[in-house]
C-alpha cells in the first residue's frame, strides 16, 4: 500500500443549483452519479478520506454565468484554504471576457483557468481562445484545456471530432508554447498522439482521470488485467483481449507514464464519476511503481501548483450574484 499523500488534480466544484442540474444531466445523457455531493460535501468527503489538497474547477457551458461560478469558488477556497487549488473559468463570448480573464488571474489570485473546448463548440487554436491562452501564460499560471474528444453517442463524438483533435490542440500550443497547460483524461480518445507531444512540448501535463480503468467502467467495458511488461502472469502467456480503444491506456500508456513520470498528475473528476472515489488511485497502484505512483499522486501537482496555492478572494473582489439560475 502506498503511503503518498494525495494530490486530486481534477475535483469539480459548482454552485449547488448548477451541480443539480448536471447530475440530471449525466443521469440522462451519460451514467448515474455514484455520489451526488454538492461542493462543500465533496470536500469534506475527499479530506475524510485522506486526499491532502485538490484543484478545483468549474466550467462556463454558456454565456453569462462565468463571474458567478468564479465568485463561488473564490468563496470555497476561502472557506478550504489549505485544501483547494481554484481554476476558474470563462467565457469567449462574454463582452467582458477579457476583463473576467484579469479578475480570475489578478485579482482573485486563482491558479489557473479551466477551458471545456466541446462545451464551448471551440477548437483549441480559435482565435476567441488565444487572448485567454496567452493572457494564463504571460502570468505563468497553468490551463486545465478540455480538449479529448470524449463522448457515449457515436454520432456526437464525430461532430466534437471536429473541433477536439490533437492537431488543432498542436497548433493552439504552438501559438503559445510557454503555456502552462494540463489536458485532463490524457487527452482520450487520442492518448498516444497527445502522448507524442511532450518532447515538444515541456510545459505539458496531463490528468489521470478515468484513463486508466475509469472510462471503460463508465461506459460498460470490464477493466482487463493488464501488466504489460509481466505476460507470464497469464495462461501461456497471452494477455487478455483489450478492446482496441483502449491498448494505449495499459499496453503503451502505463510503461510511457514510467518513463516520463514527472508529466502526470492524479485526477479523479471526483463526484461526477459512476464508481467509487478511489477507483482510479487503485488502478494506478496497481500499475505504477512506487516511486512513480508518488510522483503522480502527489509531486508532480505541488510541483505545478508551486506549494503556494491561491487561496480565494477577498469580499469586496466579488461580483454580485445573479438573480437568474445559470444553466450547466
Amino acid at each position: 500500500m502506498t503511503t503518498s499523500k494525495i494530490f486530486d488534480a481534477r475535483v469539480h466544484v459548482l454552485p449547488d443549483v448548477v451541480s443539480k442540474l448536471v447530475w440530471k444531466n449525466y443521469a440522462r445523457d451519460a451514467w448515474k452519479i455514484r455520489h451526488e455531493l454538492l461542493a462543500d460535501e465533496s470536500i469534506a468527503f475527499l479530506k475524510a478520506r485522506g486526499v491532502a489538497r485538490a484543484a478545483g474547477i468549474c466550467y462556463a457551458g454558456q454565456p453569462g454565468i462565468a463571474p458567478f461560478l468564479n465568485d463561488f469558488v473564490a468563496q470555497l477556497a476561502s472557506r478550504h484554504p489549505a485544501f483547494l487549488v481554484p481554476f476558474g473559468t470563462v467565457h469567449p463570448l462574454d463582452r467582458d471576457c477579457a476583463r473576467e480573464t484579469v479578475r480570475v488571474l489578478d485579482e482573485l489570485n486563482f491558479a489557473g483557468l479551466k477551458i471545456h473546448c466541446h462545451l464551448l463548440k471551440m477548437a483549441p487554436d480559435d482565435d476567441a481562445l488565444a487572448p485567454i491562452f496567452e493572457a494564463v501564460a504571460d502570468r505563468g499560471k497553468v490551463l486545465n484545456l478540455h480538449s479529448g474528444a470524449v463522448a457515449k453517442n457515436n454520432t456526437q463524438l464525430d461532430e466534437i471530432r471536429q473541433l477536439c483533435n490533437v492537431g488543432r490542440f498542436r497548433r493552439a500550443m504552438r501559438h503559445t508554447p510557454h503555456l502552462k497547460v494540463v489536458v485532463p483524461h490524457i487527452g482520450y480518445d487520442e492518448v498516444q498522439e497527445y502522448v507524442d507531444l511532450l518532447d515538444e512540448f515541456p510545459n505539458l501535463y496531463f490528468d489521470t482521470a478515468m484513463a486508466i480503468g475509469g472510462h471503460r467502467v463508465a461506459t460498460g467495458e470490464v477493466v482487463p488485467d493488464v501488466r504489460p511488461l509481466q505476460a507470464a502472469r497469464f495462461p501461456h502467456g497471452a494477455h487478455p483481449h483489450l478492446p482496441t480503444p483502449w491498448k494505449p491506456a495499459l499496453e503503451q500508456l502505463v510503461p510511457q507514464i514510467c518513463d516520463r513520470p514527472g508529466r502526470f498528475l492524479y485526477g479523479s473528476d471526483f463526484p461526477l464519476i459512476p464508481y467509487e472515489w478511489d477507483f482510479e488511485i487503485e488502478q494506478l497502484k496497481r500499475y505504477l511503481p512506487e516511486e512513480v505512483l508518488h510522483k503522480v499522486l502527489w509531486e508532480n501537482a505541488s510541483a505545478l501548483f508551486d506549494g503556494d496555492a491561491p487561496t480565494g478572494a477577498s469580499p469586496e473582489t466579488l461580483t454580485p450574484e445573479p438573480t437568474t439560475e445559470p444553466a450547466p
